[in-house]
């Protein structure tokens, strides 16, 4: 079992939502703590908390979340709520057009394969001399912001880039809708001077982390997710430590997002 934070890190809804959710009835925690009072909830509440996020994304309010979400897996009362709500979408104002290209994703989605997601391993992790630049950043989607910033760096330092690791880890107690606190590394020779905001430092060893490899867009990283909190709750872990976000094959090497290969690394211990 999960406490919110950590259910909200590894289903990517921040702790508020999922309190929202239990207030609407939409999802409720699988147990409650009757010592602490803590929320707990388990991985196999991640698909339904995914269907609904889906939904939510694309207009649906709670009440007709409440009255699709029962029927997900007719595909055909599916297909005919998602074009009622096209609809809708199409005989609104210029500023609902963001919620037709959610529907048409979602449609395309109940006809396609997921990308491919490899095996949970679990694995020791090499403490590694990286370069880094950790910041507050708008959303999730703004990382790349960082890269460009330290790659700016690097090559006005001559630092070498190519075929290194690099990171991404999430320094936030929970998922976050905005201002959220991000850090990214590069793998170096040695360690340099720091600079303001870009850092020389030593990635720490991890002696256990569950790992998983996903290929294909950063869309995929909510799946693999899925994976890992399954995974670590049926072997009896627990999490212990930031999530990492190894990029193996990524945008920097010029390739297009169906050919990106990503490793989720989760440090965790023995519950």
């Amino acid at each position: 079992m999960f406490r919110i934070g950590e259910f909200s890190k590894m289903a990517r809804v921040s702790a508020r939502m999922l309190r929202y959710y239990d207030q609407c009835g939409l999802l409720c925690p699988a147990e409650t703590d009757r010592f602490t009072g803590y929320r707990l909830y388990s991985a196999g509440q991640m698909p339904r908390l995914g269907r609904i996020v889906a939904l939510r994304d694309m207009g649906f309010g709670i009440e007709e979340i409440k009255t699709v979400l029962p029927h997900f897996d007719d595909a055909a009362f599916l297909q005919e709520a998602l074009a009622r709500k096209a609809q809708e979408i199409e005989d609104s104002i210029a500023d609902e057009r963001q919620k037709l290209i959610n529907i048409a994703a979602m449609r395309g989605q109940l006809r396609e394969e997921r990308n491919m997601i490899y095996e949970v391993e679990l694995k020791t992790l090499p403490a590694i001399p990286v370069i880094s630049l950790r910041e507050v950043v708008p959303t999730y989607h703004h990382e790349g912001m960082l890269w460009e910033k330290l790659g700016q760096f690097m090559a006005e330092h001559n630092i070498p880039y190519e075929e290194k690791a690099c990171h991404t880890l999430f320094h936030d107690s929970e998922y976050k809708d905005g201002d959220v606190d991000i850090e990214i590394t590069v793998e170096v020779d040695a360690l340099g001077k720091s600079s303001g905001a870009v850092q020389f430092r030593t990635l720490d060893a991890i002696p256990q982390a569950a790992a998983v490899r996903f290929s294909g867009p950063y869309e995929g990283t909510n799946a693999a997710c899925e994976k890992l909190a399954a995974w670590i709750e049926q072997n009896g872990y627990a999490i212990d430590g930031l999530t990492r976000s190894l990029m193996i094959v990524s945008p920097g090497c010029g390739v297009a997002p169906e050919d990106y290969l990503t490793e989720i690394q989760i440090p965790v211990r023995k519950a």
